[in-house]
């Protein structure tokens, strides 16, 4: 059976946040969530490094506009591709000049987030 990519799902609604992760989980995704961008900056120090991140740049703790330089800043972190997941139709923009590979705005279909997810990992 092919391996699925690791996700890393940072939000800060824990409602969405743990919805997502159940789903993907259920898919067989391997999936650590989060609830802000210093959480997850912890989490990529700590444990093993995810294929992709999911990202929600509205978060009250760390944003996602935050962790994202941090990420970026760090050559170890850097590679990982992000999906910038919003409530917000506005932010694509945004999202694309911090280097995000896939904007996707809530809500979404659950394909839609698969097959993005599936082309920001493929080697």
């Amino acid at each position: 059976m092919e391996q699925r990519p690791r996700i890393l799902a940072i939000d800060d609604d824990s409602d969405f946040r743990e919805g997502l992760a159940d789903v993907l989980d259920d898919l067989g995704y391997p999936v650590t969530s989060v609830a802000s961008g210093r959480e997850a900056l912890d989490v990529l120090r700590t444990e093993p490094l995810p294929d992709v991140i999911l990202l929600d740049l509205r978060m009250a703790d760390m944003d996602g506009r935050t962790f994202r330089k941090a990420q970026q800043g760090d050559s170890a972190l850097s590679r990982i591709p992000c999906v910038v997941v919003s409530g917000s139709r506005e932010v694509e923009d945004e999202a694309r000049s911090l280097g995000a590979a896939a904007v996707l705005a809530k809500p979404f279909r659950i394909q839609t987030l698969l097959d993005s997810i599936e082309r920001v990992t493929r080697n």
